[in-house]
């Protein structure tokens, strides 16, 4: 549950209207990896992990949910720990006029854009947490918002 922490460094700007589909990578300093894919559509993230031992988190209308992966009915509100997902969305905030370095608190970020000036790869140093997010093949596309229900969940064909 540790990865639910920094999820969220992709809301963007919703006065932008951006919509946009990637790919994600973690690598954690230990050497796992976990890999999924996101969807970002104005104020809504979905961040779906492939393993279906892992979960998704749907960000919408400033709250935050948790669905099992596994057992998709399985749906919980985070209200905790939720600061480091804060900063990310105001992080986020500033696309397409993102710096290269963010610090906040205790927890160093470097981003890195790609030739399109969308996220490439964000890193995360902390006391906490030291993780890579590498994000691959994004596409700007039309994105429907059955995709962002908590309730009612809609699988992404793949």
């Amino acid at each position: 549950m540790k990865k639910i922490f920094f999820f969220f460094f992709l809301q963007l700007n919703t006065a932008i209207g951006v919509e946009v589909l990637c790919n994600f990578e973690e690598v954690y300093s230990n050497g796992d990896i976990q890999q999924g894919m996101f969807l970002l559509k104005d104020e809504k993230l979905r961040y779906e992990y492939h393993d279906k031992d892992l979960f998704t988190i749907i960000a919408k209308n400033g709250k935050f949910f948790l669905i099992n992966q596994s057992y998709k009915n399985n749906v919980s509100r985070l209200n905790e720990n939720t600061e480091i997902l804060e900063m990310f969305i105001n992080i986020a905030s500033e696309y397409p006029n993102l710096k290269k370095r963010y610090n906040y608190e205790n927890s160093n970020i470097i981003i890195e854009k790609s030739s399109n000036s969308f996220i490439k790869r964000v890193s995360i140093n902390s006391e906490n947490m030291n993780v890579s997010i590498n994000l691959i093949d994004c596409k700007f596309e039309t994105i429907h918002d059955k995709y962002f229900n908590h309730f009612n969940f809609e699988e992404i064909k793949r």
